[in-house]
């Protein structure tokens, strides 16, 4: 099991190199990897290789009598300043005389012994081994004391060959590492094969907490190529699936690996992380409404994304248990390695297709399948609760009963945690004329505080805040899309719907909240919609705003409101967008906006959403 973890450190260790590998060109037009392993990656060796016996214990040498037996225990390893590594074992030695069936003249010693190693790469191997230059034996009471003589000398013949015998091999997790680099490059490059081909290790040191291993490659030629005049082609079917699938593979990769690292960690890294994934999902969305169809998202979401989760890792890596650090580290030199790889040479057009995304999670989860690194729509249930919500959303109860007759809908429904069947039945596929406005406006608003009375049932919004959370709620809907879930599109009615893939009452964009709501159900389900929105609003509220104490940055608590609908509209980091003066003359426009409604909505109720519809 050691082992398997060891190797599956150095491919998550390699990992780093793949896109480095691209980015650091030297004056000799190779390129140097300087790759950092945590020492953990040694202790794995030794245990592996050496120390392999009951409680980690090396039995280096026994006689049928016990006469003479030798045995290291309690591995410890650390980096020195001369870039050895300096290996201290506890030692048990007994030497004597095996005469006429018997021990005569044993000598016996506990102890410990430290050995200095040199760190060495042989031209042409794929394993980093070690040299023992120096021992000492050392009291394990004083830690001075040495021990001279005869079985001294014995012990240093039957350790130093021993500890010399261990290597790391890097030679499966290069040869991933070669098929990787050769998918990922661009397919038009003529020394693809060759650039793949020359990965190697080069040199190996320590330092005091890592072990540095240098690796080198073939530099790729960049030839900047003209860019066609005048506008591209339109795409064919097959350019355009191929796009989709394109940002479909980032997305379910971005997926797998946040919660893959999330649902380990502890409760603060886990929410960070969670953010991460959401802030990432916003990207996508703006992406997918302001980038040309065709021109290719994934390396930049994936720079922005890696960006963020290096020193969001870094810092807490402690706080991830399950020995995942290495393959962590990992994940942060790739994407400074991709950032490297973006700033020298971006028209190099690096790939980052479902398969490379596959081949990079495999380095570093080599069990991981394709079903989860598939893109899917389906709710997930372990994505919910991971952000703290409920495994499904219930929005109707199962023993309800819709009532009958055209004012059913003014039934109080009965349940705290749903919203009534007839008035979602009553709202759907209602596009209002100025004549039945007032009737509109009075169930949709019915419908928005059955939503609220549903959160209130959760208890998740503080008893203090509710009001405001009701404001909210409301503001947003309005804000967001003047109180509708359908309107009229060519003489057919239609969920009201954005460039940017926003839907319903709420605009709950689908590429945002895919796996955590049904998507289907946000656009024809106006009371599925109405309690997603609320709910996403709740979490955002307590979450971000309440947990980050917005309202006491200026006194106000009404700033709770406005930071929760600039996530809400933007994501995490918009947290605290509203009271930003270098804030873009659109997000200062969108906000003022919600604070005139929120407003609005505090001094004259419904009626105020009448601005909408051109009435007063």
């Amino acid at each position: 099991m050691r082992q398997h973890s060891a190797l599956l450190d150095l491919r998550g260790a390699l990992c780093a190199a793949l896109l480095l590998a691209c980015a650091l060109p030297t004056a000799a037009a190779d390129i140097e990897l300087p790759l950092e392993l945590d020492l953990a990656i040694v202790e794995e060796a030794l245990a592996a290789q050496l120390f392999n016996g009951a409680d980690r214990k090396a039995e280096l040498f026994h006689d049928s009598k016990s006469c003479n037996a030798l045995t290291l225990s309690d591995p410890r390893v650390e980096g020195t300043e001369q870039g050895q590594l300096r290996l201290t074992s506890r030692i048990d030695a007994r030497v004597g005389l095996l005469l006429g069936g018997r021990c005569r003249l044993p000598v016996a010693w506990s102890g410990l012994i430290e050995t200095f190693e040199d760190v060495r790469v042989t031209p042409g191997s794929d394993r980093v081994s070690f040299r023992v230059t120096d021992s000492n034996m050392l009291s394990s009471e004083d830690g001075s004391r040495k021990l001279p003589g005869m079985l001294w000398d014995w012990i240093k013949d039957q350790v130093h060959p021993r500890l010399g015998a261990i290597t790391l091999d890097f030679g499966p997790a290069l040869t991933e590492l070669r098929s990787l680099i050769h998918d990922a490059l661009p397919a038009k490059l003529e020394e693809r094969s060759a650039v793949a081909s020359s990965l190697q290790l080069r040199g190996a040191h320590a330092r005091p907490g890592a072990l540095t291993v240098v690796m080198s490659m073939r530099a790729p030629s960049v030839v900047v190529a003209d860019l066609p005049a005048g506008d591209p082609a339109p795409l064919t079917d097959a350019e355009l699936a191929a796009w989709d699938a394109a940002w479909q593979a980032w997305d379910a990769f971005a997926t797998w690996l946040i919660k893959d690292l999330a649902a380990p960690a502890d409760p603060e890294l886990r929410a960070e992380l969670l953010a991460l994934l959401m802030e990432a999902r916003y990207e996508l969305r703006h992406a997918l409404a302001t980038d040309p169809a065709g021109r290719d998202p994934v390396r930049g979401l994936f720079l922005s994304t890696w960006t963020r989760l290096a020193p969001l890792l870094r810092e807490n890596a402690l706080a991830v248990p399950g020995g995942r650090s290495l393959e962590l580290a990992a994940f942060i030199s790739a994407g400074n390695a991709l950032q490297a790889l973006d700033d020298m040479a971006p028209q190099l057009g690096f790939t980052l297709d479902s398969q490379t995304l596959r081949r990079l999670a495999r380095l570093l989860a080599p069990s991981v399948s394709d079903d989860e690194l598939a893109y899917s729509t389906a709710v997930d249930p372990e994505l919910r609760e991971l952000l703290g919500l409920p495994p499904e959303l219930d929005i109707e109860s199962p023993e309800e009963t819709a009532a009958s007759g055209p004012f059913a809908w003014l039934i109080p429904n009965v349940h705290a945690s749903t919203v009534s069947k007839s008035l979602v039945q009553l709202l759907t596929g209602w596009v209002p004329a100025t004549a039945d406005l007032d009737r509109y406006l009075l169930a949709m608003e019915q419908l928005l505080d059955e939503s609220i009375a549903a959160e209130r049932a959760r208890g998740t919004v503080p008893t203090e805040f509710f009001p405001l959370y009701q404001d909210l709620v409301r503001a947003t809907a309005w804000q967001e899309s003047c109180w509708r879930q359908f309107v009229a599109e060519n003489g057919t009615v239609v969920p009201i719907r954005s460039s940017a893939g926003s839907v319903g009452l709420m605009q709950i964009n689908q590429h945002v909240w895919r796996n955590i709501y049904d998507l289907e159900a946000l656009q024809n389900n106006v009371g599925y919609n109405a309690r997603a929105g609320s709910e996403i609003l709740s979490h955002y509220l307590v979450d971000y705003a309440i947990k980050r104490g917005e309202h006491t940055v200026n006194g106000n608590v009404d700033d709770l409101a406005r930071a929760t609908y600039g996530v809400y509209n933007g994501g995490p980091r918009h947290l605290t967008r509203y009271r930003q003066g270098n804030r873009s003359a659109y997000l200062r426009s969108v906000d003022a906006g919600f604070w005139e409604k929120y407003q609005a909505l505090r001094t004259t109720g419904a009626s105020a959403v009448k601005q909408c519809y051109g009435a007063a």
